[in-house]
């Protein structure tokens, strides 16, 4: 291990790393009362101890460094990845917090299947059946849900059964702010967006419809990127993304869709809609289930009568 990594991970602390080294845990957050929290598969959310100020912001510091990124008092907030386990690194130091704090984001080391959500009962063989019947005949999945309920990892249980059921020379464009989509299929081309050469998910979209895409992937939909994504599986490219929305029914979802959309027009882009969503998927947190979550709605979009989206739910 060279000199840098060595002092990374001794400013991150054996906790940190503990936690980066377990499969379980998914998230690590450090809050500005100097709490780090932990979220794991099973138990959930929890406070696992403390981290000193000082370690902390040696600790972003040193990640900074590592990957020639900036932060300081005049730009006091970090995003990258960690050096290992691609894992998304978000900091923040005075002013914008009162102390130095950090969430970090794993990337998923195994893909959770569609029998894997089955046997854990988050979600039922009917809807299982009905995601992989769709993905055979090339519908557009949209999957929404709160912060941290699991949609990018739902969402990789759909491209794994994707790569297994669709055509293996079909093209397949993922695209991402950050890399968290894991596809298996032998014809993938990645992109990323990038802010420091004003790369964002609008231009992605826009090179994807010139790269002969037969399939869309979309890890995150944020803004008016929305709008292009819709036109792109509008034009016989069928997908997959995934969106926030608080309230985990089919209709929010496709309000959520309503309201990014906007952000890029000036009427809301209902036929669009209609013809490029197929399915969509909800998720939320529960107690019920070990796993924190559950899928809760799969709905087949049927189009819009007198201002209200007609679905067909499984």
């Amino acid at each position: 291990m060279n000199i840098d990594l060595s002092k990374l991970t001794f400013d991150a602390g054996e906790m940190v790393m503990s936690a980066i080294d377990d499969d379980d845990i998914t998230e690590i957050m450090l809050n500005p009362d100097s709490s780090l929290w932990i979220e794991h598969r099973t138990r959930g959310m929890y406070k696992a101890g403390r981290m000193p100020e000082s370690q902390a912001t040696s600790f972003i510091y040193t990640v900074a460094g590592l990957q020639d990124k900036t932060i300081n008092k005049a730009l006091p907030y970090l995003e990258t990845e960690l050096p290992f386990g691609r894992a998304r690194f978000e900091a923040t130091i005075p002013p914008i917090s009162d102390m130095p704090s950090f969430t970090i984001r794993k990337r998923a080391k195994a893909i959770y299947t569609l029998n894997d959500y089955i046997e854990s009962g988050i979600i039922s063989e009917k809807w299982a059946d009905f995601i992989t019947k769709s993905l055979i005949e090339k519908k557009s999945i949209l999957i929404c849900g709160a912060p941290g309920t699991g949609k990018t990892t739902f969402a990789n249980a759909c491209v794994d059964t994707l790569t297994k059921v669709c055509d293996k020379t079909e093209r397949i464009i993922t695209l991402e702010d950050v890399p968290e989509l894991q596809c298996n299929a032998s014809n993938v081309y990645s992109m990323y967006t990038n802010k420091h050469a004003n790369i964002d998910m609008n231009i992605l979209l826009q090179i994807t419809l010139r790269s002969r895409p037969n399939r869309i992937l979309v890890g995150e939909v944020r803004d008016k990127a929305m709008l292009e994504l819709l036109k792109a599986w509008n034009v016989g490219c069928s997908g997959i993304a995934t969106i926030h929305s608080n309230t985990a029914n089919c209709q929010a979802a496709i309000q959520r869709c309503i309201d990014l959309s906007l952000e890029g027009t000036s009427s809301p882009p209902i036929s669009l809609i209609c013809e490029s969503v197929n399915v969509v998927v909800t998720i939320e947190r529960t107690n019920k289930n070990p796993s924190g979550r559950i899928i809760n709605n799969v709905g087949r979009l049927n189009g819009c009568r007198e201002g209200q989206f007609e679905f067909e739910y499984i």
